[in-house]
């Protein structure tokens, strides 16, 4: 008796979470599906990185996936390590395009880390704060004060969101990796 209540009460979560991520995907730019595909090769990315740990030593790669559109961004510690990235990653199925910002550096520290952290976070409260920006829609990622943008915008959206965030203090400089959308949409 008690298997059973435990299978509905899962059954009953699980049903839960995947209405929780279909109303949390609606009215966004990308399909369910697309969304689940970009984890899976976000994921897919990570897991070559960091079983490749002899070969990518030294190295910190930041890894995002938008609408099958991979970002690679951060430092190697070598030029052949930051292609061999790039080739290990060319191989994930269903991505349609790849840009690799990686530089190839030092490792960055603690707090230079945790400064791209809080430079993010700054940007996304800008965005948050001008009401004409759907800052949910846009990915963030910085690396070295470099801030990068990703998301299905407009032109208008575009400019508007690139205007913010170069605007923010602490960006250097701002990579836009956007796809264009109509303005109806």
């Amino acid at each position: 008796m008690k298997s059973r209540t435990v299978k509905k009460k899962l059954y009953s979560l699980l049903l839960t979470l995947l209405m929780l991520v279909i109303a949390a995907c609606a009215g966004k730019s990308r399909t369910i599906g697309t969304f689940i595909e970009d984890q899976a090769i976000t994921l897919k990315a990570k897991r070559i990185i960091n079983t490749n740990k002899e070969t990518y030593q030294g190295s910190a790669v930041k890894v995002l996936s938008y609408n099958e559109v991979l970002l690679l961004t951060g430092t190697a510690s070598t030029e052949t390590a930051r292609l061999k990235i790039l080739k290990d990653t060319i191989l994930i199925p269903k991505i349609r395009q790849i840009h690799n910002e990686i530089t190839v550096s030092r490792k960055p520290s603690f707090f230079s880390a945790l400064s791209d952290k809080y430079l993010a976070v700054k940007v996304r409260i800008r965005l948050l704060a001008d009401a004409g920006i759907k800052s949910s829609e846009i990915k963030i990622v910085c690396s070295g004060g470099t801030v990068y943008l990703m998301g299905i915008v407009n032109d208008r959206e575009k400019e508007l969101v690139s205007s913010v965030v170069r605007k923010t203090s602490g960006v250097k400089r701002v990579i836009t990796v956007f796809e264009s959308k109509s303005v109806d949409a």
